[in-house]
């Protein structure tokens, strides 16, 4: 009998994390945002790689574009996963860094992955946010314009 209500209690516990977990990406959605990132980097004249994540940080696509360097998946990965477990564009993490120096450290011993402070990484806008992407080949500022990109309009902001 006390196993049975452990594991009931267990799985009302799961249930209710699972309730507070942000909506799922519905199918297609990471793929409209590379498009739109891709699209603006081919306006730009730029060679990107984009990576999109979820809310979570957890890799969903990666698209290394025509023409961009080998290492820039790895960096727009990084870029997403950042932006997502902070829930802040990776512009606004590199200025956390600068303004509290020993903070970044301490985040970035408890991650898997090294977060990134350089502009071109975008989170959804919201509380409770579905995705983040990154961008990495084109220098900063260009990295950060195609990231806006994929944001919905009017909530395309001043990342860098």
């Amino acid at each position: 009998m006390g196993r049975a209500i452990t594991w009931l209690a267990t799985i009302r516990c799961r249930l209710k994390q699972y309730r507070q977990m942000p909506e799922a990406l519905q199918p297609g959605v990471a793929q409209v945002l590379a498009a739109r990132v891709l699209a603006r980097a081919q306006e730009l004249g730029v060679h990107v790689s984009v990576s999109v994540a979820d809310g979570r940080g957890h890799e969903l696509l990666t698209i290394r574009g025509d023409g961009s360097s080998w290492f820039t998946p790895g960096v727009a990965r990084a870029k997403a996963q950042t932006a997502a477990v902070m829930r802040r564009d990776t512009a606004d993490v590199g200025r956390m860094a600068e303004r509290f120096p020993g903070l970044l450290p301490l985040v970035s011993a408890q991650l898997a992955f090294e977060p990134a402070t350089l502009p071109g990484g975008v989170v959804e806008p919201g509380t409770d946010p579905r995705w983040a992407l990154g961008v990495s080949g084109a220098l900063p500022e260009q990295d950060a314009d195609c990231a806006r990109a994929a944001l919905p309009p009017g909530e395309a902001g001043t990342e860098s």
